[in-house]
């Protein structure tokens, strides 16, 4: 018996990987046109390309709990602590890293991205508790897509970064 869901994850880890190429190849695009990478631009890439890396990894994670023996509803638990943890975890760090890496002021897309990055991962927890309803694959599927999504949303607002002429930092 495959874990519910299973070729939805290994999609959304196929589509991870390659959203990180696409990450990477745009600092490739800046180079050729002659254009520097400053510490903003790298942090950025950097960020894209671990998203798409974190994304497939997650993607992948309940699938390998089912098959190393876990009851379906003890993967979803199990998955949904792990990704919440460390989701949580870079969401936080965020702010700090854009402070770390620019002088521009965070963007209200990346505050909206947090706070339903958070919000999110919050209902992630709850689905690890079982509580108020059973473990859902579901709510494992949504945390795992948010990531993926938000990140989309991220990359088509933030090319113009790659494009410009001038680094404003």
């Amino acid at each position: 018996m495959d874990l519910p869901g299973a070729s939805y994850f290994y999609t959304l880890a196929q589509v991870g990987i390659t959203f990180s190429g696409f990450a990477a190849m745009l600092m490739a695009l800046r180079q050729m046109r002659g254009a520097g990478m400053s510490k903003f631009h790298l942090w950025v890439a950097k960020s894209y390309v671990q998203s798409g890396l974190v994304t497939a990894m997650n993607a992948m994670l309940s699938p390998l709990i089912f098959a190393l023996g876990a009851s379906v509803e003890r993967t979803w638990q199990v998955a949904s602590v792990v990704i919440a943890a460390q989701s949580i975890v870079l969401i936080v760090m965020a702010p700090k890293q854009w402070r770390e890496n620019t002088n521009r002021p965070m963007e209200t897309r990346l505050k909206v991205h947090i706070g339903f990055g958070l919000l999110i991962n919050g209902v992630l927890l709850l689905n690890a508790m079982s509580w108020p309803f059973p473990s859902s694959g579901g709510i494992v599927m949504l945390a795992v897509s948010w990531n993926l999504f938000a990140f989309f949303i991220q990359f088509a607002e933030s090319i113009r970064f790659f494009f410009e002429e001038e680094e404003e930092e």
